[in-house]
């Protein structure tokens, strides 16, 4: 099969084993690709992070495209039909895919992106402003190094964009079908319940740490903050991670360790989060010890050139006019958007980011290189 250029670059960075926050060539790749089409492209690093900051042009208007090349681990690997980072193709429900991880999250937007933007400065060397594309090593990770730090560089050097396209999963059943023009935002908790360990078969002399924490659970679950706003939905509150008892049946638990996730809409902020799940706990009488990161802040573009136009580029290319959404998860776009630059996500369907056998359908890698390229002429060129 001949695949195209956009397909063979996703191909090519599928096959690069990139997990966070270890780029290991990835970006290299993407440099070589950008430099012979006349982009400048420079390497920022910072705390084991490497971002790349492509430009071509100069001044305004400034379109950006905001990506990542590292992954999650592969996990199990009896789970996967095929080598993760074989960059096979295979039929999936009678659709031609590049397999492996990273496909869909996010190197096939990443090769998309670049495709379409070699292509734009091809067909228009002297175009008006800046197009450039900026991806980190450590998005899916804590960040650190990463786009919150390149983006004090491009404050430093009047480089924040008017227009930032994030080639990120966002459509849900299929290609084209949803944008995300915000994202909510993303605090995490370490929570640390507190009781009296001791002998299972002897419960009046113990306070089992797990039963409170249960409680203090069902009660979050059961006592939501809010019940969404006009553009977001409701606040999540999720447990991720429990650490608790000695590994020993005869023993109750003295203390419970859960690591717990608040994405949380424009109607919240950390305050209000903080004192709506330890005002619970006091409430309920259970003894804890809060650790709070505050990972981003909801971001929302609500209208706009950059809204419009990608409409109008996904209906024309697509057939079919996308929704605007705000759910799911979050990108590196809460840390551009602060910037006042408009922000969207735009990509592959969601349904296998994360999991075995993540993969991407050839036709959307090269209805969005298409879709890119076409929004990139409309940013750039149409009042």
């Amino acid at each position: 099969m001949e695949l195209s250029e956009t397909q063979k670059l996703a191909q090519a960075l599928v096959r690069i084993r990139s997990v966070t926050p270890d780029d290991n060539g990835c970006q290299a790749l993407l440099a070589d690709r950008l430099k012979q089409s006349g982009f400048t492209c420079m390497t920022i690093e910072d705390s084991g992070t490497v971002n790349l900051l492509a430009l071509h042009g100069r001044g305004r208007p400034f379109a950006m495209f905001l990506g990542h090349t590292d992954v999650v681990p592969e996990g199990e690997l009896s789970q996967w039909a095929h080598d993760p980072y074989s960059g096979e193709i295979v039929k999936l429900d009678g659709e031609d895919c590049l397999f492996g991880r990273g496909s869909a999250d996010m190197k096939g937007g990443d090769a998309a992106a670049v495709t379409a933007l070699c292509a734009y400065v091809a067909s228009h060397p002297r175009h008006p402003g800046t197009v450039g594309l900026l991806v980190t090593s450590n998005e899916e990770g804590d960040a650190k190094g990463g786009v919150p730090y390149v983006a004090e560089y491009l404050k430093a050097h009047d480089l924040v964009p008017d227009w930032c396209l994030i080639p990120e999963p966002s459509s849900v059943n299929v290609f084209g079908d949803e944008i995300k023009n915000g994202r909510r935002g993303d605090c995490n908790v370490t929570v640390t319940v507190h009781g009296i360990q001791g002998h299972v078969a002897v419960p009046e002399s113990c306070d089992n740490a797990f039963h409170h924490a249960a409680r203090l659970v069902c009660a979050m679950l059961d006592t939501p903050i809010d019940q969404g706003s006009d553009y977001f939905p409701p606040t999540s509150f999720q447990v991720s991670n429990v650490h608790c008892g000695t590994g020993a049946d005869n023993v109750v638990p003295g203390s419970c360790v859960m690591r717990c996730n608040f994405r949380y809409n424009d109607l919240q902020n950390y305050a209000k989060l903080k004192d709506h799940f330890e005002g619970m706990a006091k409430k309920l009488g259970i003894r804890c010890d809060f650790k709070w990161d505050h990972e981003g802040l909801p971001f929302l573009t609500k209208e706009g050139r950059l809204l419009d136009v990608m409409r109008e580029c996904v209906t024309r290319v697509m057939g079919a006019a996308p929704k605007f959404t705000t759910s799911g998860g979050t990108s590196d776009g809460r840390f551009i958007a602060p910037l006042g630059a408009q922000c969207i996500e735009f990509g592959p369907v969601t349904a296998s980011i994360h999991s075995a056998n993540e993969h991407v359908t050839l036709r959307s890698l090269d209805q969005m290189k298409q879709i890119y390229e076409l929004a990139l002429g409309m940013l750039m060129t149409r009042e």
